[in-house]
């Protein structure tokens, strides 16, 4: 998310210069009516190779694409950010705020914007609003660049994988968000402190970072994968990710629920990690007010 707001910073300073009379370092007026529609099949695709082509670099740090206009932060050989945009029928560099912290950069050919309107329509129908809708391409946590669409006055930002597709909504409370949520936060690692999934809130992992710090991958219902990073070392044995098996937990979760005192749409939560340092994980649940703690397999060790 902090890049994102660095980006969004950069522009709403040209956008406040150019209300309060100041004029911004490089004029960006709007495009002419009679220009290209970028929300027509292949228009937009088209304009960001020229982009790339007139900037001679395909370091992409981000593609930002509207009805009218194309703009491209490409990541030049001194590791300075430069952006190309078209703007009232002209391709040219344009002042930009957009500072370089380590984001990743993209290959165009990852990302399938070949129908920018489609995926217009596709947003609007989540947000649902089409208002000045704005197509982004960047690094939005952590290494993570993904596509979205957003709109102003700003309404729910919708996020699509890179084949175009809408990205998944999940149910943490459902067998398939479980197994979705687990998989998405794990990402390729192999080793972690714990994974947690709550029924409200969504599934997160810890696992080491760097220079003793400990790295947060959280995915919730609507917003990918998102890390955070904190400044200390968790004091937990790691484990092998693929221990952990998202049947045997709503297997857990759909046997407790419904009986006893345990009402059947009970929230519940379980993390899931090697606290006694046995050298395989176990879950542990909260369940309503019922807690019990089973192994990776579900089967019940104490409650």
């Amino acid at each position: 998310m902090t890049t994102r707001r660095h980006l969004l910073v950069g522009w709403l300073a040209v956008a406040l210069l150019t209300a309060c009379g100041t004029p911004a370092p490089t004029a960006t007026p709007t495009a002419s009516p009679s220009g290209p529609d970028f929300t027509t099949p292949g228009t937009a695709a088209s304009m960001v190779r020229q982009l790339l082509e007139a900037a001679g670099n395909q370091n992409l740090l981000m593609v930002e694409i509207t009805e009218e206009t194309v703009e491209v932060s490409v990541l030049d050989t001194g590791h300075r950010p430069v952006t190309w945009a078209y703007r009232d029928g002209e391709i040219g560099e344009v002042a930009s705020d957009l500072q370089y912290v380590d984001q990743a950069t993209f290959s165009l050919s990852r990302f399938n914007i070949s129908d920018v309107g489609a995926l217009f329509r596709a947003a609007q129908g989540q947000s649902g609003s089409a208002e000045k809708q704005s197509l982004t391409i960047v690094d939005y946590s952590g290494g993570e660049v993904m596509m979205s669409v957003s709109t102003v006055p700003e309404s729910r930002t919708v996020f699509f994988t890179p084949d175009g597709a809408l990205l998944p909504v999940l149910s943490f409370d459902t067998p398939g968000g479980i197994a979705a949520g687990i998989a998405d936060a794990v990402g390729t690692r192999a080793l972690v402190h714990s994974v947690t999934v709550d029924s409200q809130q969504g599934a997160w992992v810890e696992y080491p970072g760097t220079s003793g710090t400990t790295v947060r991958r959280t995915r919730t219902a609507k917003v990918p994968v998102t890390t955070n990073v904190t400044a200390k070392e968790m004091d937990l044995p790691l484990f092998f990710a693929t221990k952990v098996r998202p049947e045997a937990v709503w297997a857990v979760v759909d046997d407790v629920r419904g009986s006893g005192d345990v009402p059947a749409e009970a929230s519940w939560s379980v993390v899931i990690d090697d606290r006694e340092g046995l050298g395989v994980p176990r879950m542990y649940f909260s369940i309503g007010s019922t807690v019990l703690v089973t192994d990776a397999a579900g089967s019940v060790i104490s409650r």
